[in-house]
């Protein structure tokens, strides 16, 4: 019988599956962000990098690091994503893992770029500090041509050799008095060889088109006490005047000096102060005799009063008194001073500066002026001059307090003046004894801000002399001195 089972059919190989073999699994959006921002970082520091590159100047932007910060959490919060996705989340983009280019991408450059921003700056504070240091040594040592030579721009001080003062003055006359009567000038010649400088911070730095500019501050100590002072400078890469490349440094005068707060002064310091106020008044009182007076030869009569000069005797306030007790208030009064006797004064009194003798026809023109136009306080005639600062000095012998004054002058380019001083000198013997004293008691660290409450005696001067170089100077042409007002 045959077999109704029907028969099976060879099925043949399996089919394979028509599924993938890996399921697809998204990117994780912060591991792309964490990248991107990472690239953002680099593409931008490598613009800038390459702009520093070409004006030679160095890349400092700390607020890049703003960015890297930035991508390191992003990355740290897409490994974290991603490894609590369980699966369903990568960090993997065509093969490459974006978090951890992210995150070591970030931590290198970023770490590369912090170094280097704290070698520049490193190397800025260093050569900022010693250039300070060597300015202020410049000025405590009395060589203000130097000094003032590292005012100017690097480009124009180039054209000039740093001790060519004659050169200097001449180019740059108002900036020049301004300068050598700054508070940090008037403290170094009030102490020859007694200033001590000590460095403090550098802030405020940063880069300026053309340079870095920063500001430096630090005390300086004297026997007069402790001066908190600080400087503003710019640093250019150029051409050296010396011929050596490299960053150059320019000092920046600021509007009040260099003086950043009220300084401590010590006992000597407060006696120096007064005594210069004493000197000015003295000075003043000079002058007021040529403003309130119409006669000229009465002035050299006072002038013979305060100069006490032996030879002048007949021009004094005591000669004067005497005649009127001998002959009678109308004939001592009356009588009239010889023009010998105008002119010796004039002749005793002024000097050239340096206290140097002048020549005939400089002295020609100073009896000019003392007989006819007179002396007149600074700005009178010159206006916004920079000549406005008193100069005292002390030795053993004296005190001396230089008050600028002004010479009018009349030429034929009009109405003009000459810069001068009135030399105001006391040589009392107590006072100073009582200077070589505080002085070598001084201790600047143990000064005052505010000054002590016994009161001063006043102490006698005298009107030893009236410099001036004699040259004149326009009102039209006395420009403003430089931003610093010194």
């Amino acid at each position: 019988m045959a077999d109704s089972t029907p028969s099976v059919r060879d099925p043949g190989p399996p089919l394979g599956s028509t599924a993938d073999p890996v399921g697809y699994v998204p990117v994780s959006w912060m591991a792309v962000a964490s990248f991107a921002v990472t690239a953002v970082f680099v593409l931008v520091l490598g613009a800038l990098a390459f702009t520093a590159w070409r004006s030679k100047s160095p890349l400092i932007a700390p607020q890049l690091l703003f960015l890297p910060v930035v991508a390191v959490v992003l990355a740290f919060a897409a490994r974290r994503l991603v490894r609590n996705s369980e699966g369903t989340r990568t960090a993997e983009l065509f093969g490459f893992d974006l978090v951890n280019g992210a995150w070591w991408g970030a931590v290198v450059v970023g770490l590369v770029y912090l170094t280097y921003m704290a070698a520049v700056e490193f190397s800025i504070r260093r050569e900022a500090e010693a250039e300070v240091g060597r300015w202020v040594g410049l000025i405590t040592k009395d060589d203000l041509t130097r000094a003032f030579h590292r005012t100017r721009d690097p480009a124009e001080r180039a054209s000039i050799a740093p001790d060519n003062g004659a050169a200097l003055e001449a180019r740059y006359r108002n900036d020049w008095i301004a300068f050598s009567q700054c508070d940090l000038a008037r403290i170094a010649v009030r102490n020859p060889g007694a200033c001590e400088y000590t460095p403090g911070s550098l802030r405020d730095w940063a880069i300026k088109p053309g340079g870095v500019e920063c500001v430096a501050t630090g005390t300086l100590r004297c026997p007069e006490g402790v001066f908190p002072v600080q400087f503003s400078l710019r640093a250019v890469d150029a051409t050296g005047p010396e011929g050596g490349a490299g960053r150059q440094w320019q000092f920046l005068p600021g509007q009040n000096g260099f003086l950043r707060e009220e300084p401590k002064l010590t006992p000597y310091g407060w006696l120096v102060l007064d005594l210069q106020r004493q000197g000015r008044e003295q000075a003043e009182r000079f002058l007021s005799e040529f403003q309130n007076r119409g006669t000229r030869p009465y002035v050299a009569y006072a002038a013979a009063g305060m100069a006490g000069d032996p030879a002048l005797r007949l021009l004094s306030r005591d000669a004067g008194a005497a005649r009127v007790a001998a002959v009678g208030v109308t004939a001592g009064l009356g009588w009239q001073i010889p023009e010998p006797m105008v002119a010796a004064t004039a002749a005793k009194l002024f000097r050239m500066p340096g206290n140097k003798q002048p020549t005939p026809e400089q002295g020609r023109i100073f009896l000019s002026v003392w007989t006819t136009t007179g002396i007149v306080p600074a700005g009178s005639r010159l206006r916004q001059s920079p000549d406005t600062f008193d100069v005292t000095t002390l030795s053993e012998t004296a005190v001396e307090v230089r008050v600028p004054v002004e010479l009018p002058l009349v030429s034929a380019k009009g109405d003009m003046a000459a810069r001068g001083r009135v030399v105001m000198v006391c040589s009392d013997a107590g006072l100073l004894d009582e200077l070589k004293r505080l002085r070598a008691e001084a201790k600047p660290d143990a000064g005052s801000i505010a000054p002590p409450g016994t009161s001063r005696p006043r102490y006698p001067w005298r009107l030893d002399r009236i410099e001036s170089d004699l040259k004149p100077v326009s009102s039209r042409e006395n420009e403003p001195p430089m931003p610093g007002g010194m």
